[in-house]
């Protein structure tokens, strides 16, 4: 059903589908899904009509368009709506995995967040991997610091820190958390407790974004370790990819700098 340039009007269809036992997928920019249709979104979310919303071009790129179009407050904006969950999965398998769960399992509305770059992934989930909710998944093993974050294109860049920094002779972990406002804190806990340093990476507003809460968890928890969260704090840059990227220093290059840093400080309870 083409809602045109309307997503309030989008949503509010979908909720009377949804009231009338359809299953409706909605779909549109996360920039405008998020923002200009929120209310509505509340608003079937609080009278439990079982929707599932996806939001591609999500994050700094594309970053020509500009931050009209560069979705960085929809984590903060959804996450925050009752009963709704919002996942971003790291590959096609798990975008598979996440629907299949966003149909079969989930009672109530999901989140899919999706980036729309293309990408040649270097990684790949374990055979085994199922989605639970508020875990994640180890990519990548490593003993000095953990990466961890969501989506292909920040998986894709810690991965690629992780081997800038091996030549180093830092070992970083790559771990994949796809649930952007649920986490299990028990397992956020039993993860990185053995690591002397976590840096968490927001394809988002630093300061309501996943990070955050893996800060608070392992804070709650009493965990001894360094932690840094890298995301945007300002206005996004327009411009390529790869400059957008380095100047929010969410690049690679970036990334690895940022991951020598807490290695050289004590280990500290967060406070």
């Amino acid at each position: 059903i083409e809602c045109g340039i309307a997503e309030q009007h989008m949503v509010s269809a979908a909720g009377g589908m949804a009231l009338n036992g359809l299953l409706p997928v909605v779909h549109s920019f996360a920039c405008f899904l998020s923002t200009r249709a929120n209310e509505h979104i509340y608003n079937n979310a609080t009278e439990r009509r079982k929707i599932i919303y996806t939001a591609t071009l999500a994050g700094l790129v594309p970053g020509g368009a500009g931050h009209s179009h560069q979705s960085l407050r929809d984590i903060s904006a959804i996450g925050s709506v009752p009963g709704l969950t919002a996942i971003e999965p790291c590959s096609e398998r798990e975008a598979r995995l996440a629907i299949r769960w966003a149909v079969e399992e989930n009672p109530a509305s999901t989140y899919l967040r999706f980036v729309n770059v293309p990408l040649d992934l270097p990684y790949a989930l374990p055979s085994s991997y199922t989605m639970q909710i508020g875990r994640g998944v180890t990519l990548r093993e490593g003993t000095d610091v953990a990466l961890v974050g969501y989506g292909p294109l920040m998986m894709t860049n810690a991965w690629r820190a992780a081997n800038q920094l091996a030549a180093q002779g830092v070992s970083a972990a790559v771990i994949n958390l796809p649930w952007l406002n649920r986490i299990d804190e028990a397992w956020v806990v039993q993860t990185f407790t053995r690591f002397p340093a976590v840096v968490t990476l927001d394809n988002h507003y630093v300061t309501l974004g996943q990070g955050v809460m893996i800060a608070a968890a392992l804070s709650r928890a009493g965990v001894r370790a360094e932690t840094r969260s890298l995301g945007v704090t300002d206005v996004p840059a327009c411009g390529s990819n790869a400059e957008v990227l380095a100047h929010h220093g969410l690049d690679a290059a970036s990334i690895a700098r940022v991951c020598k840093a807490p290695l050289s400080a004590p280990r500290t309870t967060l406070a």
